[in-house]
């Protein structure tokens, strides 16, 4: 009878612990969310800053042409991190010993670390085809309004 209780015990504890995981796998996704909302929205605010060769700062149109490629540079490595961390979830455990949350962790830093880095060294190309498509929209802009800009 001693050790059936203590069955319940662990089947108790293991979907705890399920439920916990839910619960973090579900903050992290949401992490995850807020975090490419934000790449999103500086996408968009560089490109609404890059929209003129020349403003009233004197910033000058190779500035908004960098600070355009690393917006979109940024944007793909967060989507690059969030399609990694998407794929390692996919991976099985080891059911003998799981993984620790430091571990977690650390992987989660890991990837984005990576992700940052392959995107600044080319990446897959979606940086490279947001800036030629949003530089191009940029230079009609800016010539319409203030004057000429120059695809670098």
């Amino acid at each position: 009878m001693i050790n059936g209780m203590a069955g319940m015990d662990s089947i108790r504890s293991q979907t705890t612990w399920g439920a916990r995981n839910t619960t973090q796998e579900m903050s992290q996704a949401q992490v995850d969310a807020t975090r490419f909302e934000d790449a999103l929205n500086r996408a968009k605010s560089a490109l609404e800053n890059a929209k003129v060769a020349v403003d009233a700062s004197g910033i000058s149109a190779e500035k908004e042409a960098k600070q355009l490629r690393e917006a979109c540079e940024g944007f793909e490595a967060m989507f690059l991190d969030i399609m990694f961390k998407e794929m390692r979830n996919t991976v099985p455990e080891n059911t003998l010993f799981g993984k620790s949350q430091g571990e977690k962790i650390w992987h989660s830093m890991l990837d984005t670390e990576m992700m940052q880095n392959v995107a600044k060294s080319g990446g897959v190309g979606i940086a490279d085809m947001m800036y030629d498509n949003l530089i191009d929209q940029v230079a009609a802009q800016a010539m319409n309004t203030k004057g000429k800009i120059v695809k670098p």
